[in-house]
């Protein structure tokens, strides 16, 4: 499996850079991913299906979400204070093949339901912040403070 050798199979916006919103978008190279993955995926233990181990580790809130109608609304929660202040999330997916991408927290929020149709096992990774929100493919969604170092 090549990390981002699919990126076509990514939410449409995101491969159209004459879209408003898709010309924010950054793919990262393997080198870059796995620079942010060492800041805050790496700071909690995996579990063998690629989710992380709640179990072992602590987490500040917990949800289910019926469908991405349900998903887009859950996601606005903990992403509004970065989306105030402008900030950029990066998105990293349970499929390597898809690159991770950094965009406006603001349009991961509008296009919040689309993705779980893309890949339903992902993480939300606010920039500069200290909160990780994973969304299964169950319908799960925890939103953990980053542990330190």
């Amino acid at each position: 499996m090549t990390y981002g050798s699919r990126p076509g199979r990514l939410p449409g916006f995101m491969n159209d850079p004459s879209d408003e919103d898709g010309c924010q978008v950054v793919q990262l190279d393997h080198a870059e991913s796995r620079e942010l993955e060492a800041v805050n995926l790496n700071r909690f233990p995996p579990t063998i299906s690629a989710g992380l181990d709640w179990d072992s580790a602590a987490y500040t809130d917990r949800r289910w979400w019926k469908d991405e109608d349900d998903w887009a609304t859950i996601a606005e929660d903990p992403l509004a204070g970065y989306v105030a202040e402008g900030g950029r999330v990066a998105l990293f997916w349970g499929d390597l093949r898809l690159p991770t991408v950094t965009i406006p927290a603001a349009v991961a929020v509008r296009h919040a339901s689309e993705l779980p149709r893309m890949e339903p096992l992902f993480w939300i990774y606010p920039l500069d912040g200290s909160v990780l929100i994973e969304c299964l493919m169950d319908g799960q969604v925890t939103v953990a403070t980053i542990p330190a170092r």
